[in-house]
């Protein structure tokens, strides 16, 4: 199997959404997409078959769906109760009316604390850590959060699989 080699997404530290012009995706490029959202670590030579286009082709148009910003990374999606985190649960922050330093400060928290994911997804070890995460959280901002609700995670019936979107 050759190793695909996309250096230019390794190189660079990506946001999650990136916006600017719509690339334009024609009945190659879907297949791609669906195919690479299967399993993004087929060879080219297994995508270049189930696409109908050559191995060149292939890399060509992954790149320019690099290029594009359509792609902007290759991860796993992890399972955290299976690393040591079955306490996933969602936190709504109501803030008073930050001032934009105080909202960067706010959400540079957030992105920095291990326990913190995407800005709203906090995950623990048990009930106990949670409510450490959280208490750290009101402790640090006190005066910014309003409100805030709790909204456990129990069962997730679907990943999201935006591929889906260029039916």
């Amino acid at each position: 199997m050759q190793k695909q080699d996309f250096s230019e997404i390794e190189s660079s530290k990506q946001e999650l959404l990136v916006y600017g012009p719509a690339h334009k995706f024609d009945k190659f490029d879907k297949i791609l997409m669906k195919a690479l959202n299967q399993n993004a670590r087929q060879s080219l030579a297994d995508l270049s078959k189930k696409v109908g286009l050559s191995r060149d082709a292939i890399r060509n148009r992954i790149q320019k769906l690099i290029k594009d910003k359509v792609i902007t990374n290759f991860k796993p999606i992890l399972n955290p109760p299976a690393m040591g985190f079955p306490i996933i649960n969602y936190v709504f922050i109501a803030l008073h009316n930050p001032t934009p330093d105080e909202e960067k400060k706010f959400i540079s928290f957030m992105k920095g604390h291990k326990n913190i994911t995407y800005v709203i997804d906090v995950m623990a070890e048990n009930p106990g850590k949670f409510n450490d995460v959280l208490k750290e959280l009101r402790q640090n901002f006190a005066d910014l959060i309003k409100d805030y609700e709790v909204y456990g995670v129990l069962e997730e019936q679907k990943y999201e699989e935006i591929a889906g979107l260029l039916s």
